[in-house]
């Protein structure tokens, strides 16, 4: 903390330009420059991995496990209302989910860990990922080898949370993060007249049974005791006419469950019901999943190890408090902690100490206390070399 704390200056500034230049999805030519340029000043080997995602290793000096430390970059097509005086210059696109500070607080753990390079009992490999919020960011990671060479034994991401008071940091057991499963489903008929139905086949029709038939998989078909979600949020007819039968009508949403199995069965059977039921009604449905992550399940072992460490580095500033969090929001880590035991912590950046934000992530006036910078790129740096410290004999 002592480090970070001289190094705030620094810190405050990466962020502030971050969050007035946000980029979206996989797109985020100032931001991986920025962040590269800043890692090479540091003398790391830095390689562009799926792409406009970085990584780079600090230490391996000495033989022993590899630990993957996680920030996300991208921003969200949002147009920021927070009125500060660094806010976004980019029309229609802002850093309400606070990646800005995850990048900022990685690139300065980054720095610390250099400077105690020859200490480290093992290696830090950094994951500077884009598209969180796709879904596909980390995924397009992991397909070009971010796991390996050299493989990772464990992996660490934090999260920022305006929500929660100052120096919180929310911790979880087990399933932490639901499955997010977008879909699609096209419902296709016959255009025609709407005073003319006879000679039309309407998809309008159609797309309402399939969506009562929907709500019934939750209903009737989903287990009680699971916490299982469908969400139809998006119907939108081919046709805009109050005097015409649509072509084709198109529905969005989501499936969302803690359950690997509840989701493989929700998953087939919405396809299911879609395409039998729009068959009933002389129609069809193409249905599509856009993107598809399972629950995100942390090591129950290696976060609590990882507690025990933010607790030693936050003394004074900070801790982890209770009860742990299980979200219905999804986070597309997990595709790493599918792959590799995984920790992960949410960061209280609220007014103060006692009190939340009045708004969140995803809200265009949220509002981020960067005094809590500081805290998260110790706390990275700090639980990357006790961990890997005391791994180091099993390896």
């Amino acid at each position: 903390m002592k480090r970070a704390l001289e190094l705030k200056e620094s810190l405050v500034r990466n962020r502030r330009f971050l969050h007035q230049h946000p980029e979206i999805r996989n797109d985020l030519p100032i931001t991986a420059s920025f962040v590269e340029e800043r890692l090479k000043a540091l003398g790391l080997d830095v390689r562009r991995c799926g792409g406009s995602g970085l990584t780079a290793t600090i230490g391996g000096k000495k033989p022993g496990p590899v630990l993957l430390l996680r920030a996300d970059m991208d921003a969200l097509p949002m147009q920021e209302e927070s009125g500060l005086e660094f806010a976004s210059l980019t029309p229609g696109q802002a850093h309400c989910c606070g990646h800005d500070t995850h990048t900022a607080m990685l690139l300065c753990a980054a720095q610390m860990l250099k400077e105690n390079e020859d200490a480290l009992e093992g290696t830090v490999k950094l994951m500077f990922q884009p598209d969180e919020e796709g879904g596909n960011g980390c995924l397009d990671m992991v397909n070009d080898g971010i796991l390996e060479n050299p493989k990772v034994d464990a992996a660490l991401a934090l999260h920022v949370d305006a929500a929660a008071p100052l120096g919180s940091f929310a911790y979880g057991l087990g399933p932490i993060f639901s499955s997010n499963d977008v879909f699609s489903i096209k419902v296709i008929g016959k255009a025609g007249h709407g005073a003319r139905p006879h000679q039309s086949i309407d998809p309008i029709n159609a797309a309402a049974h399939i969506l009562v038939g929907l709500e019934t998989l939750i209903a009737r078909e989903a287990n009680p005791s699971e916490t299982c979600m469908l969400c139809v949020g998006s119907i939108e007819s081919s046709s805009k006419a109050f005097n015409i039968i649509p072509e084709s009508v198109l529905m969005k949403g989501s499936i969302r469950t803690y359950n690997h199995d509840q989701r493989e069965m929700l998953v087939r059977r919405l396809k299911e019901v879609a395409e039998y039921t729009a068959m009933a009604f002389a129609c069809r449905a193409e249905v599509q999943y856009e993107v598809q992550m399972p629950p995100l399940i942390v090591n129950d072992n290696l976060e609590l190890e990882m507690r025990k460490y933010l607790d030693e580095v936050l003394a004074g500033f900070g801790g982890v408090v209770e009860p742990p969090i299980c979200k219905m929001g999804s986070e597309d880590f997990t595709h790493v902690t599918n792959r590799v035991p995984s920790a992960f912590f949410f960061i209280g950046a609220g007014p103060d100490r006692e009190h939340g934000g009045q708004y969140s992530q995803h809200n265009t006036k949220v509002v981020f206390n960067e005094e809590m910078l500081p805290m998260g790129a110790a706390g990275y740096a700090y639980c990357a070399e006790k961990w890997l410290a005391n791994h180091a004999a099993s390896k």
